[in-house]
């Protein structure tokens, strides 16, 4: 009998972390953080290394991948993940040690003992690890992401981790319609709204922006810097924006990589584009640049925790000829969460009021709860759904409305620590 153990992810967005179990072996799938509100990292609950055959990494974000390098520092598991996957984690991975090293129980050792034990993976083909058939499927989220489907002797389980259903600038939608499985793990972290249509985003980012710009303003777009930077990059170049784009901080690294795994792009040619016409910011001098003309700063991080993005906040947001147009999700506590809610910030322990224009555009790369639903509509042969990377509330709700549209389909609302025993 094989098993599903939620060790993270479990009734909360983030922190993934899915161990299955077939005789006594486990496949892992993920091994993210959550931060805490001192930004302190929350790991996902314990599994013994040497138990596993394989580790998956669905995709480069620190909630799917924070933890994982906690694995490697006296055993040296298998891990998989797309190529793309494996060197933008790299460069996370070392931020993070930079930014939360002291409360990290690995360091630079243990994440270049995790790459050693890895290799690449192609989508759509099988691989065998110990007892697990293991493939990736394009998840649609990010460039390289993936979701993973895992056989055992008795079961078919597909993990979708986070996915999108909608074409976007970077990404075709996720390449699951038609796979058979008997057990979906599904991302729910949308399970109660609708994003609006995504031309309609775009359409209103760009008509504002050039509003701004027109009247000799300066835009700052604070985005994340894996793919949300670079999906903003290549809708400027693509809608022909004619004012200068400046382009700072890891969204700059990131687009390299993208443009050197170009197999992961829907469009590879407006990226590169987009890095060759716009102005990559090599340092103090160009930032100082960037802030003396009308036109856009694309700057991580997202929230505005820290970055360049924090010191282009702090140049811009007195005059209200400026703006703030923020692309990414603002979790609570954040400064951009507070901008939009409050009308300020705080750094350190002063308060900064923000005369800015301001405005939030949803660009998310999470389907919404009519992707969740068409997405669960197209798998064959399935009897069991599980919801996590959700908020409990919305998964109830959505639960519901899986149950109304498939009566024969169990679903499942976990907890961290759940273990779900399958036929």
């Amino acid at each position: 009998m094989s098993k599903i153990k939620i060790l993270g992810s479990g009734k909360e967005v983030g922190r993934a972390g899915i161990l299955i179990e077939q005789d006594e072996k486990f496949a892992l799938l993920d091994y993210g953080v959550n931060f805490d509100e001192n930004d302190r990292p929350i790991f996902p609950l314990h599994v013994r290394p040497k138990d596993i055959d394989i580790i998956i990494l669905t995709h480069s974000h620190l909630d799917h991948i924070g933890a994982a390098p906690s694995l490697y520092i006296s055993v040296m598991p298998k891990l998989g993940a797309t190529p793309l996957t494996l060197d933008v984690s790299k460069i996370l991975l070392l931020d993070m040690i930079k930014l939360n090293g002291p409360y990290l129980p690995f360091d630079e050792q243990s994440i270049n003992d995790m790459l050693v034990s890895a290799e690449t993976m192609n989508y759509e083909k099988t691989y065998e690890y110990g007892n697990f058939l293991v493939t990736l499927m394009d998840s649609g989220h990010i460039p390289g992401s993936a979701s993973v489907l895992v056989e055992t002797n008795s079961n078919r389980i597909l993990y979708t981790a986070d996915m999108n259903t909608i074409e976007t600038k970077l990404k075709g939608p996720h390449k699951l319609n038609g796979v058979k499985a008997d057990t979906l793990i599904i991302e729910s972290t949308y399970s109660t709204s609708n994003h609006p249509p995504r031309e309609e985003s775009e359409k209103r980012f760009i008509d504002d922006v050039n509003d701004v710009v027109e009247k000799n303003g300066v835009v700052l777009v604070p985005a994340f810097g894996v793919s949300r930077g670079q999906e903003i990059m290549a809708l400027l170049e693509e809608k022909g924006f004619g004012y200068n784009v400046w382009v700072d901080g890891m969204i700059r690294d990131i687009a390299e990589l993208y443009i050197a795994h170009s197999n992961y792009l829907k469009s590879p040619r407006l990226l590169l584009k987009a890095m060759q016409e716009q102005r990559l910011v090599k340092g103090w001098n160009d930032r100082r640049r960037a802030l003396k003309e009308p036109g856009v700063i694309i700057a991580s991080a997202g929230m505005m925790k820290g970055g360049p993005s924090l010191y282009y906040l702090k140049k811009i947001s007195n005059n209200p000829r400026n703006a703030v147009f923020m692309v990414s999700y603002q979790a609570e506590g954040t400064p951009g969460r507070d901008i939009l809610e409050k009308g300020f910030y705080t750094d350190g322990n002063k308060n900064f009021n923000v005369e800015s224009r301001v405005e939030w555009f949803d660009f998310s790369s999470h389907t919404d709860k009519k992707g969740i639903l068409e997405t669960i509509k197209s798998i064959q042969g399935l009897r069991k759904v599980i919801l996590v990377h959700g908020e409990p509330e919305g998964q109830k709700l959505l639960s519901e409305e899986i149950k109304s549209q498939n009566n024969n389909i169990e679903v499942i609302i976990p907890d961290n620590g759940d273990e779900i025993n399958l036929e």
